[in-house]
């Protein structure tokens, strides 16, 4: 039993040693480097994987273009994520010593570029090395990752430069920081770590044009600014302007000095012609003008910070050219309403204080340009006053008179394109700029009617339509003069010849002009117009009037700034909307408006004319105010006869006419333009029996004015 036991017991075996199963060893190879940009890229992607050390994720697969952008390949069937990281790290370490024993490479054309443009950008040594690795890393895929996601701090990215750069270099925080000179004058863009634009960012145009053999600081030039286009106006279609003058003078001596800190800002309505009177003023100089654009070449707007950017880096690069000027159109995307959105763009979210730094740039900006700029924009209202007061010279340009407006519409339809008539009908509408005008021409040519009186009503309609789309009227504001006009037939309680002389020598007045309507108080304004040869600008309530508070006080103060420029007469019709008793006054906007009327009549340095029906309204301090206070009443019995012989051309009426003419004791001169325009309408010629009827007729609609009637009364 015990045999059987010991046979039935298993004898112990020997070990078995394992089948060795074979593993596949990743295998790096260092892949052929074609050009110089390539190998300096990778120089630049191995020194800074060994700062940021990205080789987890290169060995889960989750970065390959490092891998490449490293000149290192895997061989073999080996997966990428089967890879363990110090595999990776190893083959970094060599692929670094093999590089830099290769010593840095040299891109002769970049080399030689940036050196160019360090010297016209006074550029220091390590900027001048910081923008070299900027263009690598803008010109070869890859580099933007190591730039972007693995740094979370400014320090962190100036020391990942710093190892970038491989040499003892100095000042990097200087040379890439919020302040930096290459960060201001626009050739990189804001200092904002963040997934869609790093500190190293710069636009594409610039690092092609630093890579190319036949780079000249023109072609960056012409990649920032447009040569402005030739002057369509000349100067002598803005003497309206009075500050004109005083610009091209200024100009003058500034270019001739070369200061620096010059600028000018011009604002007003659109289309006044601003931007031409800033090319015609570079033709009178023989200077060259450039514009920074506010589209690109794809016609796609350009933002203001990228405009803002690009006039910067002109400035430098401008900065020995003689006889150059600048200009910066649509000043609103830069101190205006977006001023704000360019603030926080400038310096990004890691400035220190952000607001104060950008609007430091831009004040030092503004104080120490070397070439002279020329600023413009429609509308000053939103601009930081700090700014303000740093430009030289603010001009408000505005719709020119008549006269010009004539002038410039006759340039513009040369020719006889248009007649008389149809030159006269648009240079009567106030509120026309010339750039309408322009436009209105190019319309009119390209309709290409062979009629004269075709174009005149194409070219009024057009600018009507432009007019009321931009919100203006294009009614005309008075009838004017009828041709049987005299002062004569004015009843006034003054000596309008006496008057007329003083007005004549130049010395300024105010008026207050006050009597029953159609009595010829517009059109005694309209007379001394002519007589003193100056313009007109007549205001009613109407014009003047806002819904909104403040506004109304805005648009009188306007009127009368608009009137002295121009040398013009302001004449305010239905003045007593302005000029109420305001003890009679329940809302607080009534009275400002009153003490702003007397305020501006008080500084008015020209003649004022303010037509009332209601004298009795008056705030007391306003008739004070007024030099001479004319009132206007019916015509006498003299004054008529001689009006109806004036219309009539007839020296000689019947006694019953006379009879009738002597009654007509409220008859004033508006009356008689009345019938007149009634029998134009009628296609009659004026007969006395007729133009009687119709006096007649308009004088028993007056209150209390019923004519008595000649002859036996039921």
């Amino acid at each position: 039993m015990l045999r059987n036991q010991k046979s039935n017991r298993r004898e112990p075996q020997p070990d078995i040693a394992p089948v060795a199963v074979p593993q596949k060893v990743p295998v790096f190879r260092a892949r052929r480097l074609e050009t110089a940009l390539e190998r300096c890229a990778a120089l630049y992607a191995v020194r800074m994987m060994a700062r940021v050390r990205p080789y987890d994720q290169i060995a889960k697969g989750e970065s390959l273009g490092l891998l490449r952008l490293s000149g290192l390949e895997l061989q073999g069937e080996v997966r990428l994520s089967e890879v363990s990281p110090w595999s990776v790290e190893r083959a970094l370490a060599k692929q670094r010593e093999r590089l830099e024993a290769r010593g840095e490479p040299a891109i002769p054309a970049l080399d030689r570029n940036i050196e160019k443009l360090g010297k016209a950008l006074r550029l220091s040594g390590t900027e001048c090395a910081v923008l070299r690795l900027a263009v690598v890393a803008k010109s070869v895929d890859g580099c933007d990752d190591l730039l972007q996601r693995w740094v979370a701090t400014p320090m962190q990215f100036f020391a990942l430069v710093h190892h970038a750069l491989g040499r003892r270099v100095r000042g990097i925080a200087t040379a890439l920081g919020s302040g930096c000179t290459l960060r201001r004058i626009g050739v990189f863009g804001r200092f904002d770590l963040d997934r869609h634009n790093h500190p190293l960012e710069m636009r594409d145009t610039l690092a092609v044009d630093l890579l190319s053999p036949s780079f000249d600081l023109e072609s960056i030039q012409r990649s920032l600014l447009r040569p402005a286009p030739a002057a369509a106006l000349s100067l002598e279609d803005f003497c309206h302007q009075p500050e004109a003058a005083m610009i091209v003078n200024y100009m003058a001596c500034a270019l001739k000095r070369r200061s620096r800190g010059v600028n000018i800002l011009i604002h007003g309505d659109p289309g006044t012609g601003k931007t031409e009177f800033v090319r015609a003023l570079a033709l009178s100089l023989g200077a060259r003008l450039d514009e920074v654009p506010v589209e690109d070449e794809d016609r796609d707007p350009i933002s203001g910070e990228v405009r803002f950017r690009a006039y910067t880096l002109a400035q430098r690069l401008l900065a020995r050219n003689r006889g150059q000027l600048l200009l910066f159109d649509e000043v609103e995307d830069v101190f205006g309403s977006g001023g704000a959105t360019l603030l926080s763009a400038l310096v990004g979210k890691q400035g220190r204080d952000p607001e104060s730094l950008a609007k430091g740039w831009i004040n030092l900006t503004l104080e120490s340009n070397s070439v002279p700029a020329i600023w413009v924009c429609n509308d000053i209202r939103a601009v930081d006053p700090a700014y303000l007061r740093r430009f030289d010279l603010v001009a408000q340009f505005r719709t020119p008179p008549r006269k010009v407006r004539e002038r410039i519409v006759e340039r513009y339809f040369p020719d006889a394109l248009l007649s008389e008539t149809g030159v006269a009908a648009l240079s009567e509408l106030e509120a026309l700029p010339p750039a309408q005008i322009e436009r209105a021409a190019k319309v009119v040519k390209a309709l290409g009617s062979k009629r004269r009186d075709e174009r005149d009503a194409q070219a009024k309609r057009i600018v009507e339509m432009s007019l009321r789309a931009m919100g203006h009227s294009t009614a005309r504001k008075t009838a004017g003069l009828p041709p049987h006009y005299d002062p004569a037939f004015l009843n006034t309680d003054r000596d309008l010849s006496a008057l007329i002389e003083g007005l004549r020598a130049g010395r300024a007045a105010r008026l207050c002009l006050f009597g029953p309507p159609g009595t010829g108080k517009t059109a005694l304004g309209h007379h001394l117009a002519q007589v003193l040869d100056r313009p007109l600008h007549v205001k009613r309530a109407s014009d003047l009037v806002s819904m909104w508070v403040g506004e109304t006080e805005k648009n009188l103060a306007q009127a009368f700034l608009e009137a002295g420029d121009e040398g013009a007469i302001l004449l305010i019709d239905e003045a007593d909307s302005f000029l109420q008793d305001r003890s009679r006054a329940q809302r607080s906007w009534e009275v400002s408006q009153v003490n702003e009327m007397l305020t501006q009549m008080e500084a008015f340095e020209g003649i004022f004319i303010a037509s009332t029906n209601l004298v009795d309204s008056l705030d007391a301090a306003s008739l004070r105010r007024f030099d001479f206070k004319l009132r206007f009443d019916y015509l006498g019995a003299a004054q008529r006869v001689a009006l109806f012989r004036r219309v009539l051309d007839e020296d000689a009426l019947d006694a019953a006419s006379l009879h009738r003419i002597e009654r007509l004791d409220r008859f004033t001169p508006g009356d008689m333009a009345n019938a007149l325009r009634q029998l134009r309408v009628l296609g009659q010629v004026p007969e006395i029996g007729t133009l009687l009827d119709l006096v007649e007729a308009e004088l028993r609609l007056k209150p209390g004015g019923a004519v008595a009637r000649i002859g036996f009364v039921r």
